[in-house]
């Protein structure tokens, strides 16, 4: 009974850190978008990464992330006091059902990971990290720790809230991957046009059955890149490619792809990819682009220098990838067998994960049914294309490949999947105004 009304208190808690800095009307006031009016849920979710980020330069001054945690949840708290009418409107005006559901799967969920305890395999490399930060020790003994060079940001979080849990039960710091993969959820929900609240629980509840993978939260940090990836997907539809508007989205886009640079080393390559398109296909002044390639070279630079400095150890993709990849067409034969096996597991997988069918599904529809293909459906293709491409390069790369496939392909095409259900949404989109 304890353990339950903790869990009841935990998500309490993340609600009131989560309601600070910004609100629907500062966030909206903040961002000054035409025609657009981003909503709670919004306001939530920029909030998680503000959050975020501000863990991240905690995590290298070796603050106490208890006195931390007090100074924010009482700041945290008196803002939401302060803007408590505010809040309620908003929730009896628009959102008391989806509230109700959202506080309804996060419990169900939590409920669920304190009575599946089991770290599993990467769990264990990922939990010496955090426990660094649980016991509040200097940020260079990550480089003491399993596969040290990895990116840290995620074991803090989760170091982060098993400390400041009342009864100091690990799996609460892992409550907070479950909070960011619901929210979300039901945020990309806000690119569809459906009115019908049932008919869009409906279809939220469908997506989580789809991605909810109870594996990945025995300690794995793919449910973070999964998650921030959806987020992104969400400002970067909406700032519409083909016009030229408000750049302010364009750096909000930037900063969510980035974080993940912080959770695991393939989040580089995601970051470059994906910012790198919307850099090639926005309609902005070639200045601008340029300075935009500036600052994402500067992002990937910042994290290098602190990573090699104050870690100690800098988180980097195996130089040797590219050798490899390249000496594999001094045998063509085997560069065949690997490219075939490669392609049969992404299938398996494929059908693994339906996420994925129905992403390919969509791309079907919105090519040949459609056959409307704007500038920001053909962005996440672009990045579909270039995100299968280099997956296939790294694994063409391996030596150990028949083991690599096997191990952690299905986690590196999950992660990744959220970012194009975007492409689905808008179909549905497309048919409710045809109708």
């Amino acid at each position: 009974m304890i353990e339950l009304a903790n869990i009841l208190l935990q998500i309490l808690i993340f609600f009131i850190i989560f309601s600070f800095p910004f609100n629907e009307r500062i966030l909206n006031n903040t961002l000054k978008l035409k025609n657009i009016n981003l909503g709670l849920i919004d306001s939530h979710v920029i909030n998680i990464i503000f959050f975020s980020y501000l863990c991240l330069v905690i995590s290298f001054l070796s603050i106490d992330p208890k006195l931390f945690f007090k100074i924010y949840f009482s700041i945290s708290l008196i803002f939401l006091l302060l803007n408590i009418k505010f809040f309620f409107h908003q929730i009896r005006k628009r959102d008391f059902l989806k509230f109700s559901f959202f506080f309804l799967i996060i419990f169900s969920i939590f409920i669920f990971i304190a009575q599946n305890l089991r770290l599993e395999w990467d769990g264990h490399v990922w939990i010496s990290k955090a426990l660094v930060f649980f016991n509040n020790e200097q940020i260079s003994k990550l480089n003491e720790t399993i596969h040290g060079e990895y990116p840290h940001l995620g074991a803090y979080l989760w170091a982060f809230f098993w400390s400041n849990s009342f009864l100091e039960l690990e799996y609460f710091g892992r409550f907070f991957y479950v909070y960011l993969y619901i929210t979300s959820i039901f945020l990309i929900f806000k690119n569809s046009n459906i009115n019908n609240y049932y008919i869009k629980i409906f279809l939220i509840l469908f997506f989580i059955l789809l991605t909810f993978e109870p594996y990945y939260f025995g300690g794995y940090q793919e449910y973070l890149i999964f998650s921030t990836l959806i987020i992104a997907s969400r400002y970067i539809y909406i700032y519409n490619l083909t016009y030229r508007k408000n750049i302010r989205l364009i750096f909000l886009a930037f900063l969510i792809l980035y974080i993940n640079c912080w959770f695991k080393n393939e989040g580089k390559i995601y970051f470059i990819i994906f910012s790198s398109a919307i850099i090639y296909l926005a309609d902005i002044k070639y200045y601008k682009k340029i300075l935009f390639t500036l600052f994402v070279i500067f992002l990937i630079l910042i994290q290098y220098f602190l990573q090699n400095n104050l870690v100690n150890i800098a988180g980097s993709i195996e130089t040797n990838y590219l050798i490899n990849f390249l000496n594999n067409f001094n045998d063509i034969q085997l560069l065949l067998i690997k490219f075939f096996k490669i392609l049969l597991n992404m299938i398996i997988v494929f059908i693994k994960h339906p996420l994925w069918i129905i992403i390919f599904l969509s791309i079907f529809i919105q090519i040949f049914l459609l056959k409307k293909i704007d500038v920001n459906i053909k962005y996440f293709l672009i990045c579909l294309i270039l995100n299968l491409l280099i997956i296939m390069g790294v694994y063409i790369s391996q030596d150990n490949i028949d083991f690599m496939l096997r191990v952690t392909l299905d986690r590196v095409l999950f992660q990744t999947s959220g970012f194009y259900f975007i492409i689905f949404l808008n179909i549905l989109n497309i048919k409710k105004n045809l109708l």
